[in-house]
């Protein structure tokens, strides 16, 4: 028989209001798992226990769900993509240096490492890893103890800048079609981990980049299957004009047209839409499509920042009815962070502070990302959840004087407090380490990567500049 693990006396719990639908505080409460289910949120719990935790001086909240990340591909970046932009393509590094980075396997693999690592000492639980298959990947992210989704990318196009002012799209169908294949046998292969916490889902890579029929068959799999999707879309100026170029109308409105929005449908970035007062565009119907579809956005906020860009805004999706949820796309991976900034950027987006609240913001890192996922177990303290639990230090600097917990944590202390995670009812993160993954192993690898990968520079670079030549040190050396 399974164990049973009482938290004992918490002065804060955000326990989970099924009939309200929302998250709700809960003063001096018990939160008790028994394997990796939740089995009581109350108070005064007496029933058995094999181990009890002493719930006092910390707040237990449900863990956090990352719904889109590249942890092997982002990490690689640090020091190098910060002050990037194309000045021809609206200011966005993505088409011209993104890809003049990659990681090799080796380099991958302690990338992942160091990126699961900060998820879980942010209190995320959950993460969706949209990658390039490498060796041992869906183990890797198993024995980190977290809840994983695969979502291997694949697509029908690629594009590349010769000119520096245009974007150019090479084709290849049959790519395309052998990519969506092999994604679906890695998915395959994630639902039968022994650990049983891996998922996975389809990735085709961006709308631009991926021709109709590829989308069409994507979903006709997705829906047969049983598979979520999601799709990098109207994530920059330069995709919605060429979408506007192809077929006239915005992303959104294309994908509506040939059948693949819906409820196992998640478009991340999601910002350049037809409302966007940045494009000046004649139609203002994406909100309603998106919404009337049941298909959900992945709101990222810090990437957008650090290329310039600003959804407009957080608040009014969520007002028009349509499913948000948060992941961190670039680094640092922590889910504490993209919500301060999602706060924050939806009021400088429209100068209302009331549009979006601090209990939204939670929600979409919570429940917005458990409803992308099509899961009611997860993303919430309540009696047959997952035992995904998150408990935070409430003595901790940052966190005092303490008046409203959550609001502490977003825009105050972020992952600092972070104490303890659970997932599936074991402890992965104790007293702020990670208890699965040897994280001091991986800084060595890591930096050789990242050395291998700028050594390599300008073979990929359209000019054969250089690391330094394309992003200088912040500052000169002395002499």
């Amino acid at each position: 028989m399974s164990e049973t693990t009482q938290i004992r006396r918490a002065p804060w719990v955000i326990a989970w209001d099924a009939q309200a639908g929302k998250h709700r505080y809960l003063r001096d409460g018990d939160v008790v798992f028994q394997g990796n289910a939740i089995s009581f949120v109350g108070r005064d719990y007496r029933g058995p226990a094999d181990t009890i935790v002493d719930g006092a001086g910390l707040m237990v909240m449900p863990g956090l769900i990352d719904i889109h990340a590249h942890p092997a591909l982002e990490p690689i970046g640090k020091g190098y993509y910060e002050d990037l932009g194309s000045h021809a393509l609206y200011m966005n590094r993505l088409y011209e240096y993104y890809l003049s980075l990659l990681p090799d396997a080796e380099a991958a693999a302690a990338a992942t490492d160091e990126a699961l690592c900060e998820l879980l000492t942010g209190g995320a639980t959950t993460v969706v890893d949209l990658g390039m298959p490498y060796p041992g990947w869906a183990d890797r992210l198993a024995a980190s103890g977290m809840r994983a989704y695969v979502a291997p990318l694949f697509q029908s196009a690629r594009w590349h800048m010769p000119s520096g002012h245009e974007v150019v799209y090479t084709w290849d169908e049959a790519g395309g079609d052998k990519g969506l294949d092999a994604a679906l046998a890695l998915i395959e292969a994630a639902r039968a981990h022994p650990s049983g916490r891996l998922d996975g889902l389809l990735a085709p890579t961006t709308a631009d980049t991926c021709s109709a029929a590829l989308l069409q068959r994507t979903k006709r799999e997705a829906d047969r299957r049983g598979v979520l999707i999601q799709l990098h879309t109207a994530v920059t100026i330069v995709e919605f004009h060429e979408i506007v170029r192809r077929h006239g109308i915005s992303p959104v409105q294309w994908l509506a047209g040939i059948g693949f929005l819906g409820g196992n449908v998640t478009l991340a970035h999601a910002i350049f839409l037809d409302h966007h007062p940045w494009l000046h565009w004649h139609t203002k119907k994406d909100l309603a499509l998106l919404a009337e579809s049941g298909t959900s956005v992945a709101h990222l906020p810090l990437v957008a920042a650090q290329r310039g860009n600003l959804m407009h805004s957080f608040g009014a999706y969520r007002a028009a009815g349509v499913n948000v949820a948060l992941g961190t796309d670039t680094y640092p991976l922590n889910m504490l962070e993209e919500m301060r900034i999602a706060g924050l950027m939806s009021k400088v987006a429209t100068g209302h502070v009331d549009l979006l609240r601090t209990e939204d913001i939670f929600w979409a890192a919570t429940i917005g990302a458990a409803n992308a996922l099509n899961r009611d177990d997860i993303g919430r303290l309540a009696p047959g959840a997952k035992a995904d639990i998150v408990l935070v230090d409430l003595s901790h600097p940052l966190m005092v004087p303490l008046r409203d917990p959550l609001k502490n944590l977003i825009y105050t202390a972020t992952d600092k407090p972070i104490r303890d995670v659970y997932v599936d009812g074991k402890l992965v993160v104790a007293g702020r380490k990670v208890l699965t993954i040897d994280r001091a192993a991986a800084m060595k690898p890591l930096q050789a990567g990242q050395e291998r990968s700028l050594a390599a520079v300008p073979k990929f670079d359209r000019l054969k500049r250089n690391a330094q030549e394309i992003a200088p040190l912040s500052l000169e050396f002395t002499e």
